[in-house]
């Protein structure tokens, strides 16, 4: 690789020197990158197992909790104390608000503006004030050998 520098004088001995320490650590910093690379893949297949397990455990969880909650709200029972574990088991309610998609925005917003056109305005300009975020990265794909 040759590099040219652009700089005049003293500076650009000095700026020579630099990038000509830049490419000397480029491959060095390309071999460690491209090693945490490898064991983030192998770190996130690792991951993939794990979350397997977690979603059968959360299946079967699931399922008991039908079980001990029609239980306790047949009997009235709020709260059941576990001795072997030193814990509680408490039967809790509570309400949330499901998200709104767009689709029910649009309904909603044309409802209070009472025009179906107003409301596609309004929302085409909160979407035109949405920022936007530009990302860069760089990707480690590995060549896979086919014999």
């Amino acid at each position: 690789m040759s590099v040219e520098s652009t700089n005049s004088g003293g500076d650009a001995a000095l700026t020579n020197a630099e990038e000509q320490q830049e490419f000397q650590n480029l491959p060095a910093l390309l071999s460690q990158w491209k090693k945490i690379q490898e064991e983030k893949r192998n770190l996130q297949q690792q991951k993939k197992v794990l979350a397997q397990q977690v979603r059968e455990h959360d299946k079967r969880c699931a399922a008991m909790e039908v079980m001990i909650m029609g239980t306790m709200k047949k009997n009235s029972i709020g709260a059941i104390d576990l001795k072997s574990s030193n814990a509680r088991v408490l039967y809790k309610k509570r309400t949330t608000k499901a998200p709104l998609a767009k689709d029910d925005l649009l309904k909603h917003v044309s409802e209070y503006m009472k025009s179906q056109d107003e409301a596609k305005k309004f929302i085409g300009f909160l979407k035109n004030k949405q920022l936007v975020k530009v990302k860069e990265s760089l990707f480690y794909e590995k060549n896979e050998v086919v014999e």
